[in-house]
């Protein structure tokens, strides 16, 4: 099958229906980001139907979730989405799972705080979906906006939420 996504043309799944990783096996993944990725609370379990996306995809996942403000999710060693992103993908990788060309198009990273990416194992993938925002209820202060954008690194850890979901399906 191929899919479209602007201008680009790439081979993968696409309008297929997925099964929820095992629990068993989610259990694994749960298991290897707790002890790879140095943030608390740790990651709770949940199992969903897909919601509508641009992928097409359908059917059920395993959802891997931890939220919390900069207080809880930051450390030394964990102060920016790329850090976040490294200590996710690096234990996902100690575990087995991989980067391919059809995890490619997954990818999406913005400058508003926003990074996704995905690793196949088994054929089961994991998108991994990391969000950071200013925390609900934060009224920005001049020094820490311009034009509307919240320059999310000026802000103290306690007035920053991160939200974290690893979203496992099998093909």
């Amino acid at each position: 099958m191929t899919f479209a996504m602007g201008d680009n043309v790439r081979a993968g799944v696409l309008d297929q229906s997925v099964s929820a990783l095992p629990q068993a096996e989610c259990a694994e993944v749960r298991n290897g980001l707790e002890d790879g990725v140095p943030i608390l609370p740790g990651f709770r379990q949940f199992e969903y139907e897909f919601a509508p996306n641009v992928h097409g995809i359908t059917g059920r996942l395993c959802r891997l979730h931890a939220i919390g403000s900069g207080a809880h999710m930051e450390s030394a060693r964990i102060r920016s989405l790329a850090e976040m992103h490294a200590f996710i993908q690096a234990s996902l990788e100690h575990i087995g799972w991989r980067q391919t060309p059809e995890t490619e198009r997954f990818t999406d990273r913005s400058q508003s705080g926003k990074d996704v990416f995905a690793l196949f194992k088994n054929n089961a993938i994991c998108v991994t979906t990391i969000l950071i925002s200013p925390a609900p209820g934060y009224i920005p202060s001049p020094d820490t906006k311009t034009d509307d954008q919240v320059y999310l690194g000026a802000l103290y850890p306690y007035e920053r939420e991160w939200w974290v979901a690893v979203d496992c399906f099998q093909l």
